[in-house]
């Protein structure tokens, strides 16, 4: 077969998309609980953090990985490994009762994580016709911010209902029916071609050549710019607001989710806008001086916590119409599933990047001082990159 499905098969899509939120589950859920884990198992600060960022460290070190994988299996294989991986994972968390296990269910995890992120486009692009591949690969992005905002609304929940065991149990059987579904979708696969035998390793190498394109360069480096801004945002966003006002605890949490929340709105806007014909170039230069100017105007001067609270919930939302600009744009860059998902992996390192650099220099302003003015720095910086980033783009593009 041609290995392009003739009509799309939205059902199969949404599978996909279920599948990456599965995963992407894992992004939120130990954040929520962290403090409630180092407080079980003794863990320190540093060992708290470690548990915390091996899902960042693991994208950037391994990020194009998959796509190797990739050049030997089929996107549901790898896929269907993935989510392997991450229940092995989670089950390697329950006899937990120190760092050593906890931090090796993180990296199973991790890895299953990546198999999942990276496979799916690949799949969605093969069940998608030549019209909707460009909304479809759009839709995709809302798996990463509806993922991780289940993880971190759900988890505190459930710890409370009986620990953080039940969160991981819960979120466990969402992942074996997201394995069930994708295993459902193989007749779908076959006949889009996408069961057809692998380009083998040398399709790998070759594949990476896709990497060399300028436009490649330029999103990546927008897909970082926006996770630095937004997860400096989301991450600090609550201790902030405990420093500036006299909230309550719960009235925190309930801004702080909801500016995660909003994420989820922005990117389905940003499939709308493509879908519309918006120019993808203009669309991601305009989110990251949105971003940027509501980061700038957040932390400015005399301006009050509550429009500062307002201007970070805006920043997320106007955010979220990136990922989808970004990630769809592999469609028309790539050739084949080997080179989609080397570009998906490239796109996964740099986003993981920004978000483990992000809450980094934004604490490194405010250095202890309690003096969260100086973030607007961070802001102000991120417009002039963005506007360097998209002043020497082609002209032709």
């Amino acid at each position: 077969m041609s290995g392009i499905a003739q009509k799309t098969h939205w059902p199969t899509l949404l599978i996909a998309v279920f599948a990456g939120a599965s995963g992407a589950v894992c992004l939120g859920k130990v954040p929520a609980v962290l403090g409630l884990l180092r407080d079980e198992m003794g863990l320190s600060l540093v060992q708290g953090g470690w548990i915390a960022s091996a899902f960042n460290s693991l994208a950037i070190a391994l990020a194009l990985f998959p796509g190797l994988l990739l050049a030997r299996w089929n996107a549901l294989q790898t896929g269907v490994a993935g989510l392997v991986s991450l229940l092995l994972g989670a089950a390697l968390a329950l006899p937990a009762h120190g760092l050593g296990l906890l931090l090796a269910s993180r990296v199973i995890e991790g890895i299953g994580f990546l198999l999942v992120s990276v496979s799916m486009p690949s799949m969605i692009s093969a069940i998608s016709s030549d019209q909707d591949k460009r909304l479809a690969l759009s839709l995709w992005a809302l798996n990463l911010p509806l993922g991780a905002a289940v993880g971190m609304l759900l988890t505190p929940w459930l710890a409370t209902l009986g620990g953080w065991r039940l969160a991981w149990l819960v979120f466990m059987a969402i992942q074996l029916l997201a394995l069930l579904l994708l295993r459902s979708c193989r007749e779908v696969f076959d006949r889009a071609g996408g069961l057809s035998a692998p380009a083998g390793g040398h399709g790998f190498w070759n594949g990476l050549g896709v990497l060399r394109q300028s436009a490649v360069w330029r999103h990546g480096l927008a897909f970082m710019l926006y996770t630095l801004m937004l997860w400096a945002t989301l991450v600090w966003l609550p201790t902030m607001l405990q420093a500036r006002s006299g909230l309550t605890g719960s009235r925190i949490a309930l801004l702080s989710a909801m500016a995660v929340v909003v994420n989820i709105p922005g990117n389905l806007a940003g499939a709308w806008l493509l879908h519309r014909n918006i120019g993808r170039e203009a669309l991601v230069c305009s989110t990251l001086g949105l971003m940027a100017l509501c980061g700038l105007l957040a932390f400015w001067p005399g301006v009050a916590t509550d429009a500062a609270c307002l201007l970070c919930i805006a920043l997320s939302l106007l955010g979220g119409a990136l990922p989808p600009a970004v990630l769809s744009s592999a469609h028309g860059l790539s050739q084949g599933p080997v080179q989609l998902a080397i570009l998906q992996g490239y796109f996964m390192l740099l986003a993981n990047l920004g978000q483990l650099l992000g809450p980094l220099l934004l604490a490194a302003l405010i250095d202890g001082g309690g003096n969260w003015n100086a973030a607007r720095w961070l802001f102000l910086t991120g417009a002039v990159l963005t506007c360097l980033l998209f002043s020497m783009r082609p002209r032709s593009h």
